[in-house]
């Protein structure tokens, strides 16, 4: 009995600790944030500048809200925006998103420049809350450690950086676990509807819709589809009928610069050869563009077979687009969140694994150092335990069932 009544005190006890260390966590990392931003004036802190690369969406926004959208992907209208968001910083931060994206902006850029900030990372931690919200009841495991799953994806250093950096990293993981939770449920009209509002990351948003055709989900592209058309129009209406081919026109040799300026941040699989063995190398591009062949070609053979769960099809998915995609920077590789809650959702044992993830992802301290990012092996090792996941999975020859949620 004495036995029993101590194993049941330590279970106690553990149960405590891993629901409140979390919560502590949390409300440390909370206080320091508003300390950060609340000591110091202009864009300037007492940890140096404030926002990261959010000048230039709070720039772009100002630009659509001045009614200068003719000049949103002009450099000298860009940065007269930026100068006085950039502290001591000299150049400016290029806008390279979809018009779209800035008009979603727009309404922040009313705001003073660090009250937009804090909303904005306000924004981005719910979003973060809201998607691990909606993969709960299909991860046991997060369910169960709900309070110490948020403070993981928070305290995840590609997640980080993201949200403490002014990106949107979070609304991309957002707008996956929409999808995946809807799916589920049968819900393919709202499938559609996540996948078309993911178009504000259209190398992500393609490549899924393309899955979801070969998946046979006919429905969800269809709304997919519908949402891509009003987008296209709405962007159509600020910039015109050809304002594809002008965007991609403009925004095209930001990204041939950025290769060479940000290459050591880049986990695609292009762009981390190319940090390897220089931008313009030719085989950096066609190794790189024939690795992303496969694991495009390895992704669409998941989803045209039918018979892998779909658990393991979000998973192989999230790490496979950040592999593949022509341009993902560390801080987007944070969707493969999904990828690890799939993981050790289907083994608990497998937390050591999952750690071991997060921990090797503080590596990418040393990307600037070193010249490519030490992250990107590990995603790579992460897809590829996903693949062995999923082949095992498809060798079983269960049909894929919907998951009533």
């Amino acid at each position: 009995m004495e036995q029993v009544a101590t194993r049941t005190d330590s279970s106690s006890t553990r149960e405590w600790r891993m629901h409140t260390y979390p919560r502590v966590f949390l409300a440390v990392v909370g206080a320091a944030f508003l300390l950060v931003v609340g000591l110091g004036s202009g864009s300037s802190t007492v940890s140096g500048r404030v926002g990261g690369d959010f000048p230039a969406f709070y720039a772009a926004g100002s630009l659509v809200a001045r009614g200068q959208v003719d000049d949103l992907y002009d450099p000298a209208a860009q940065a007269a925006v930026q100068t006085d968001l950039l502290g001591s910083e000299n150049g400016f931060l290029a806008f390279a998103y979809a018009p779209q994206v800035a008009l979603a902006y727009a309404p922040l850029s009313l705001l003073d420049y660090r009250l937009a900030y804090v909303v904005h990372t306000a924004l981005m931690v719910a979003a973060l809350v809201a998607a691990m919200t909606l993969i709960r009841p299909m991860v046991e495991v997060i369910d169960r450690w709900f309070a110490l799953t948020i403070a993981s994806v928070i305290g995840f250093y590609p997640i980080f950086m993201a949200v403490g950096g002014g990106q949107n990293t979070a609304l991309t993981l957002l707008l996956l676990a929409w999808m995946w939770r809807s799916l589920a449920t049968g819900r393919e009209a709202r499938a559609g509807i996540a996948v078309a509002l993911l178009m504000f990351r259209p190398q992500y948003a393609l490549p899924v819709m393309a899955l979801l055709f070969l998946g046979r989900h006919f429905r969800a592209v269809g709304w997919a589809a519908v949402g891509m058309a009003a987008t296209w129009t709405v962007d159509a209406v600020m910039l015109g009928p050809m304002w594809v081919s002008d965007w991609l026109g403009r925004v095209g040799p930001f990204v041939s610069a950025d290769a060479g300026i940000n290459g050591h941040n880049a986990v695609a699989v292009v762009g981390f050869l190319q940090a390897l063995l220089g931008v313009d190398s030719s085989l950096a591009i066609v190794v790189g563009g024939l690795l992303s062949v496969v694991i495009a070609a390895l992704l669409a053979a998941a989803w045209w077979t039918g018979s892998v769960e779909l658990d393991l099809l979000m998973a192989l998915t999230a790490a496979g687009m950040v592999l593949m995609s022509p341009h993902t920077m560390f801080y987007d590789a944070g969707i493969i969140v999904i990828t690890l809650a799939v993981l050790v959702g289907r083994d608990p044992g497998r937390w050591p694994i999952v750690a071991m993830v997060i921990v090797a992802a503080t590596a990418q301290v040393a990307a600037s150092t070193v010249g490519f990012s030490p992250f990107a092996p590990v995603v790579a090792a992460v897809f590829v335990l996903t693949l062995r996941e999923v082949r095992a999975d498809a060798t079983a020859g269960e049909p894929l069932e919907m998951a009533t949620v």
